[in-house]
């Protein structure tokens, strides 16, 4: 079990913002990361009502229980399970999670057990990401039910630095800086937001 403090900005991008950060940073040369997200909730939603996500990641490397929680503006206690591949597997087939670790402790802290939890969307997202300048910087391709979108984050470990990098970012490629619903929201639109 991992837990951090996950510091983070975010931007919704356009195709040809995407692409013009992807050639500029030569993110051709890292590899992509194809990640299976699977996200869950109880049927009445309690998660939601107190601002937690939770998910399931599968790649080709890792299959990870993730649990975000809400600290302040851009961060959030992010806990992590490291499960195994059979476990992704059958996560996939029966939409269920058998085991959680610490996740599945606190949520029994909020009667919630892993029984009660149900699939409420999944998508798939293509990531590409290195360091520039000392931060973590992010591209995902996310491909939704309905539609794909672009998004740039730029993930650190300090948030004034990361910041102030993620800002002249925007302003050298003179990219907008527009509000961005978490993906757990995106996923089940069936629309993207406009970019405008």
């Amino acid at each position: 079990m991992a837990e951090h403090l996950e510091i983070e900005y975010k931007n919704i991008l356009s195709q040809a913002e995407y692409q013009e950060l992807f050639n500029h940073y030569n993110f051709a040369e890292t590899a992509p990361l194809t990640q299976d997200n699977i996200y869950f909730d109880t049927k009445d939603h309690e998660l939601r009502k107190r601002h937690i996500g939770l998910r399931v990641r599968i790649t080709d490397t890792y299959v990870h229980l993730t649990m975000k929680q809400p600290v302040k503006d851009h961060q959030k206690l992010e806990t992590t399970e490291k499960l195994t591949f059979i476990d992704g597997e059958s996560i996939k087939e029966s939409g269920r999670i058998s085991h959680g670790g610490k996740v599945a402790d606190f949520l029994a802290t909020i009667d919630i057990a892993l029984d009660d939890l149900v699939i409420i969307g999944q998508f798939k997202t293509i990531r590409h990401q290195q360091v520039v300048e000392g931060q973590d910087m992010v591209l995902d391709h996310c491909f939704f039910q309905d539609y794909e979108d672009f998004e740039l984050e730029v993930e650190t470990n300090n948030p004034e630095t990361g910041l102030v990098f993620y800002q002249n970012l925007l302003q050298k490629f003179q990219i907008q800086q527009r509000p961005i619903k978490q993906k757990i929201v995106r996923m089940n639109q069936s629309n993207p937001d406009p970019l405008s």
